[in-house]
């Protein structure tokens, strides 16, 4: 059996700014790579492998 424990968190303003800003950039990065892939399989019937989309990162 497994423990759970629910946490709450109460960020400040600038936190919540903070985490919007880096839900957006990982948001942005996905939706990028989720329509890189897709366009990838269109052309070749093959999408990215999770190393192709990690390669991605080091851009």
């Amino acid at each position: 059996m497994k423990n759970v424990a629910k946490v709450r968190i109460y960020p400040t303003n600038e936190q919540k700014e903070a985490l919007s800003q880096a839900f957006g950039c990982a948001r942005w990065l996905w939706n990028n790579s989720l329509n890189a892939t897709n366009e990838l399989y269109k052309e070749t019937d093959k999408g990215l492998s999770q190393i192709g989309m990690n390669s991605r990162l080091e851009l």
